[in-house]
């Protein structure tokens, strides 16, 4: 997908809101971060409810998934090194590789569901958190943009502020008091983002 590094690929609607917003907006696109995806839609999206940005979380929130996934992986050479049964009988290995390897395999898919599927949309009109717990449930929540009364963010210690991860909580005066983006990529960048998006709203710019 190429990039929207060039600003007039921005919607004219959100063109004359800052040479910031612009910026936070254009730079280092990537699965994680992707401002005005195109045809993208969602249950109860408005005819004119413009999606300028979905965040999903950071790759590093997966990483015990994938460690998981390994070690289940590593269990038969392992009994073959401790047992030389396993080692020279390739049925009886073979018997025990198949299951840890769809079973490795299976911890990857779900961990892939789980990054795809936890998404974090901010519109011209709102915020919303959507949170995959499994197959058959989620949970979802929103605020109107006039509700949010506060935006912080926090990193996630020494490995938060190596690849610049950490939560962004919302507080509303709505039904839902707190909001939270949790462990996403560039917090304070959407912080910021939030910020312009608020003073413009409160301006009639959008």
């Amino acid at each position: 997908m190429a990039k929207r590094e060039n600003p007039n690929l921005i919607p004219k609607k959100f063109r004359n809101l800052g040479k910031t917003f612009t910026e936070n907006l254009t730079n280092k696109e990537n699965p994680y971060f992707l401002p005005f995806p195109r045809d993208l839609s969602f249950y109860g999206k408005e005819k004119d409810e413009e999606v300028i940005l979905v965040v999903r979380s950071h790759w590093i929130k997966y990483l015990p998934f994938v460690a998981v996934s390994f070690l289940i992986l590593c269990f038969p050479f392992i009994f073959a090194f401790l047992d030389t049964t396993f080692s020279e009988n390739m049925v009886l290995f073979l018997a025990f590789f198949i299951p840890c390897l769809t079973l490795s395999l299976s911890v990857i898919v779900y961990a892939f569901i789980r990054w795809f599927y936890n998404v974090n949309i901010i519109t011209d009109k709102r915020i919303i958190d959507l949170d995959f717990t499994s197959v058959v449930s989620h949970s979802l929540s929103e605020a109107r943009l006039e509700k949010i009364e506060d935006i912080t963010h926090k990193q996630l210690g020494f490995v938060g502020s190596l690849f610049d991860v950490g939560t962004v909580y919302f507080q509303t005066a709505g039904a839902t008091p707190e909001i939270e983006f949790n462990t996403i990529g560039r917090p304070r960048v959407i912080q910021d983002i939030l910020y312009d998006l608020l003073d413009s709203k409160k301006k009639g710019e959008i």
